[in-house]
């Protein structure tokens, strides 16, 4: 079994990936936006030294500010929204590569909308963008670790529900999270870089390296 680090673990993904990879039997930790400042760059070196060596880290954190019109959104809005979903990853990974063990690696929790841009949510879509890059930039030059970016269309979380009002329809964080744990457990198809898109429960891969 794994040791593994999730990120924004009170989220619906996030707490969905918990749940699922402690019950497999993983030796899971949690970091909340409660308790970790997932853009401070002094907490995330505590959080390294809270956790030590580890297998996986999946990063599920992330922020979307709900006006959806460019020219009224907060300058502070947008550098929020490149602060959680791109910045943290990149300072995230410069604390924690080291130690990672070999074969083990990194899990990125993008959006669709890093794949196919949403008009209404311009800075989120180019942040999500960036998230994708990232993921196979790492898996270009770090050929020893595994990274994957898993990009899910509307799933049925309060970060959905705040922006369209129709979560309920939308499908399961679950179906994210045995994505996720079957990822750790090496049973897919997949390969280090790839982009997964996962909508309507279907997964598709949108970009191989």
């Amino acid at each position: 079994m794994s040791k593994v680090l999730v990120t924004g673990a009170d989220g619906g993904i996030g707490s969905a990936i918990l749940g699922t990879l402690r019950s497999a039997g993983h030796d899971v930790i949690g970091a909340s936006r409660n308790d970790t400042d997932i853009t401070d760059t002094t907490d995330i070196h505590r959080l390294k030294e809270r956790v030590g060596q580890l297998d996986w880290i999946i990063c599920a954190h992330g922020f979307v500010d709900t006006e959806t019109v460019l020219e009224k959104q907060d300058v502070a809005a947008i550098e929020e929204t490149f602060a959680v979903n791109a910045t943290s990853l990149v300072v995230l990974a410069r604390e924690f590569l080291d130690a990672i063990t070999p074969g083990g690696g990194m899990i990125v929790l993008s959006s669709s909308a890093g794949v196919t841009p949403n008009g209404r949510f311009v800075a989120y879509s180019a942040s999500k963008a960036a998230a994708n890059a990232f993921v196979q930039a790492l898996a270009r030059n770090r050929t020893e670790l595994q990274f994957y970016a898993i990009a899910p269309g509307p799933t049925n979380t309060a970060m959905r529900e705040r922006v369209a009002h129709d979560a309920a329809k939308m499908q399961s964080p679950e179906v994210i999270a045995t994505l996720v744990q079957e990822l750790i457990a090496g049973s897919t198809e997949c390969k280090s870089g790839d982009v997964i898109l996962v909508k309507d429960g279907t997964r598709s891969i949108v970009s191989r390296v």
